[in-house]
């Protein structure tokens, strides 16, 4: 598997929002389309991981190009991680404007990998 470093495109994050009251992310507009590649976001955070497991299902539900990878606990820190991955898309802005203004997450990088065919 060969990982791309991730370098932000043009397109703005919305500041606005309640992550509360979310129940599924649609699509984003300005989404670019990634022909044979993944990318990939993953997070670490302080919270209950079932909380945002059962969360981040219902958002993505209908969503077929997003995928959870893997959800667990890090190694050196024991913090719970989840790892979604978007298939030939580019991660949802949205989703990252959540991810960047959330007190519950603790870290989280994006990363892109050519789709093994």
């Amino acid at each position: 598997m060969d990982i791309i470093p991730y370098s932000p495109g043009s397109t703005l994050i919305p500041r606005t929002y309640s992550s509360d009251t979310i129940t599924v992310l649609p699509p984003s507009p300005q989404g670019r389309l990634l022909p044979g590649q993944v990318q990939g976001v993953n997070i670490t955070f302080l919270a209950d991981p079932q909380f945002l497991l059962n969360k981040i299902r219902g958002w993505f539900a209908d969503r077929d190009e997003v995928e959870l990878a893997d959800h667990g606990v890090s190694d050196k820190k024991g913090l719970p991680y989840i790892m979604i991955e978007w298939y030939e898309v580019e991660v949802d802005t949205l989703f990252l404007a959540i991810l960047r203004d959330e007190e519950i997450i603790d870290d989280y990088t994006v990363y892109t990998r050519n789709l093994d065919l």
